[in-house]
């Protein structure tokens, strides 16, 4: 019967041609008790007056006059051909093209097959556009809510796991041999730090300052609230408010998690999805172990706007002049100019993972124009000349 069909069909090359005046050849089958397993393939030959079965087995030729065409199978892909004169036969094409022949195309009786395979087509295709377009939602949605849950699963790492990343990252990048230990420059940079830190106030780290002997226009912090300065940075900048200003969005990048959201998307979407819904013990050895990549990672320009904007506002309420932020990527993105090019190298370090576009230095100055009359700022407690010489008379011994 039919039902046998169906493992036969897939076989099948789906073709049709002209063999002659009103003469047409499909691809198809018939079915019958006589043939081989009761089924057998071959063409179907259609002309003006009969259809034609014609394989190894021999040939049966159906009358066009009392023919009955019905639709079957999956999605009605199979065309059903029958006559009452043969009632054992079945021929069966899955070429719809064979309802085109000019003796069927007119014929009122094919009409509703023809209908049907019209009405199964366009299902298909809204079907198939349907389909694409819902895969299209998902990735797009997926791309969309990647940062979200990336933030989800930050929120729900322990702090303690956070600093253990940190200080991953910051052995492999920051040498004990290359690190300020004099007693009095420290002395003098906890004068700088202390009124950042007592303005932002967190809740959640406790911030760790270290400076770094590198000649690069740089400063990095890290998951945890380890913060690392460069002396190039300290000696390069032209006022104290520079230094805080690069603090300030350094450590905003802290508070915000931006790093640990980076390194979460780095375990894939599978991963980060379990996390949001589960236990994120089961990511905690991955972020370790990935801990030294932080430091290749670069922010997307969203994160560093909101690095900006919550540092301005760390700067605002400390009462530091703000305007040094500004000075300072002023600074790095005229070198980068000056360099004509992409090359990062040397003193242009900072502008790797920190690109100090113009949009974002054209943010900042509408943000101290909104607030322009604020004031007066915090006068800072230490001679800034004095203490770059220091770091000369430290670096030179």
């Amino acid at each position: 019967g039919k039902g046998g069909f169906f493992l036969f069909a897939p076989s099948f090359v789906r073709f049709h041609s002209r063999m002659g005046e009103g003469q047409w050849q499909f691809e198809g089958g018939a079915f019958h008790e006589s043939l081989p397993e009761g089924r057998s393939a071959g063409t179907l030959e259609v002309s003006p007056v009969s259809v034609k079965f014609v394989s190894e087995a021999g040939t049966v030729e159906m009358p066009v006059s009392g023919l009955q065409m019905e639709l079957g199978g999956a999605a009605n892909r199979m065309l059903f051909l029958k006559h009452p004169e043969h009632p054992d036969w079945t021929f069966f094409t899955t070429d719809h093209a064979l309802m085109e022949h000019p003796v069927f195309a007119q014929d009122a009786r094919t009409a509703a097959a023809r209908s049907s395979v019209s009405r199964t087509k366009w299902m298909s295709r809204a079907s198939a556009f349907t389909f694409l377009g819902i895969v299209v939602a998902i990735v797009l949605g997926l791309w969309w809510a990647k940062d979200p849950m990336a933030a989800a699963v930050a929120r729900k790492i322990p702090v303690e796991m956070e600093q253990k990343i940190g200080d991953a990252a910051f052995s492999s990048h920051a040498p004990a041999t290359k690190l300020v230990t004099d007693k009095a420059i420290l002395a003098d940079f906890k004068k700088l730090s202390d009124p950042l830190i007592a303005a932002i106030n967190s809740e959640r780290y406790t911030f760790e300052f270290h400076i770094l002997e590198d000649s690069t226009l740089n400063a990095f912090a890290l998951p945890g609230g380890k913060m690392a300065i460069h002396t190039g940075l300290i000696l390069q900048a032209e006022s104290p408010e520079e230094i805080l200003g690069v603090m300030a969005h350094e450590l905003a990048h802290v508070e915000l998690q931006h790093s640990m959201r980076n390194l979460v998307e780095m375990v894939g979407l599978y991963g980060v999805i379990s996390a949001v819904f589960g236990d994120v013990s089961g990511i905690a050895a991955i972020l370790v172990n990935n801990a030294p990549y932080l430091m290749q990672m670069k922010f997307s320009r969203d994160h560093e706007r909101e690095a900006d904007a919550v540092g301005f506002e760390y700067l605002m309420k400390a009462t530091i002049d703000p305007r040094g932020m500004v000075e300072f990527f002023k600074k790095i993105q005229h070198e980068h100019d000056e360099a004509g090019g992409p090359d990062m190298d040397g003193a242009l370090s900072m502008l790797s993972t920190h690109p100090a576009t113009s949009e974002r230095i054209q943010t900042l100055n509408a943000l101290i124009e909104n607030k322009a009359g604020t004031g007066p700022y915090r006068k800072l407690d230490l001679d800034f000349e004095a203490f770059q010489e220091k770091f000369r008379d430290h670096l030179n011994q």
